[in-house]
């Protein structure tokens, strides 16, 4: 589990490695496609990956690959977003066989009024996030552009925590209760480097993207793309329940108005990681006990 894991952390983290400028684009994908294919490797001799796992993988970077052509035929286009879509929401809920997502926590309480934590490390909704950023959405490229991209988000970012916080407290969901639970170093790289990073791959660097490409040349088209992306991000909370679901659609619109301002994933990338790791460390965390 460890090997795999951490050859994915590797391929997630090779997507921002500087390559120089006189090597051959295909280069740029093999800094992070060698780790990942390794990865699989690992995760079939371990059993973490079944066989029947690799057609599901062969259909998301398949049509992550046709979606990702530019020029190419507008049923191309339509074939490879929708095909992604599909096969990604399977991935995301867990619904494709052949995956075994280890679980690294189990029912642990991280304050004594908190309802039940537990935790796993998510093999198949992290590579939704290869696909999509390795394939088809433009990444960060150098430090000055990393520079821009802070000064604009994180501003941003803290209105966000502070009102979505505020939120959940008035609704009865947290309380303020800050602590450093051991398992803080697990939580982080979780988020970092799958939860988050896989999340806002599909809802801002895909489906935002592509619903404002789409909608270009329509009146309010972008708010519109703004508006469903963070309603299926709410949607795809549904398990925790109504409130929750709310919560989750406010915080999609703050990511979703990040990523607007900046048209750049790392940037709700970001402010995800942040929000979440305030409300972990600051606040109840799942959630108050019963709710």
């Amino acid at each position: 589990m460890g090997i795999t894991f951490g050859l994915l952390t590797a391929a997630v983290l090779a997507l921002w490695v500087p390559v120089p400028r006189t090597w051959r684009a295909g280069w740029q994908a093999a800094v992070w496609a060698v780790p990942l294919a390794a990865a699989l490797v690992a995760a079939l001799t371990t059993g973490l990956l079944a066989p029947v796992g690799l057609v599901w993988i062969g259909a998301l970077f398949g049509f992550a690959a046709l979606a990702a052509r530019d020029p190419a035929p507008l049923w191309q286009t339509w074939v490879g977003s929708l095909g992604l879509l599909v096969v990604a929401a399977g991935l995301m809920l867990h619904r494709w066989p052949g995956f075994q997502n280890p679980q690294v926590l189990s029912s642990v309480l991280l304050r004594p009024d908190a309802a039940p934590f537990s935790l796993h490390l998510n093999l198949d909704k992290t590579l939704i996030g290869l696909a999509i950023l390795g394939l088809c959405h433009p990444r960060i490229s150098g430090g000055w552009e990393w520079r821009l991209v802070l000064r604009l988000a994180l501003p941003w970012t803290a209105l966000l925590i502070g009102v979505l916080m505020v939120v959940s407290i008035r609704v009865g969901f947290v309380r303020w209760d800050p602590a450093w639970p051991a398992a803080t170093p697990l939580f982080l790289w979780v988020n970092l480097c799958f939860t988050c990073f896989a999340e806002e791959a599909l809802f801002r660097g895909f489906l935002q993207a592509r619903l404002s490409d789409a909608l270009a040349g329509v009146a309010q088209g972008q708010w519109l793309a703004w508006v469903v992306s963070s309603l299926a991000f709410g949607a795809a909370h549904a398990a925790g329940g109504p409130t929750y679901v709310g919560l989750a659609t406010l915080a999609g619109l703050g990511y979703g108005w990040i990523y607007r301002k900046t048209r750049r994933v790392e940037a709700s990338i970001l402010a995800h990681v942040l929000l979440n790791a305030v409300h972990f460390l600051g606040f109840t965390y799942p959630v108050l006990a019963g709710r």
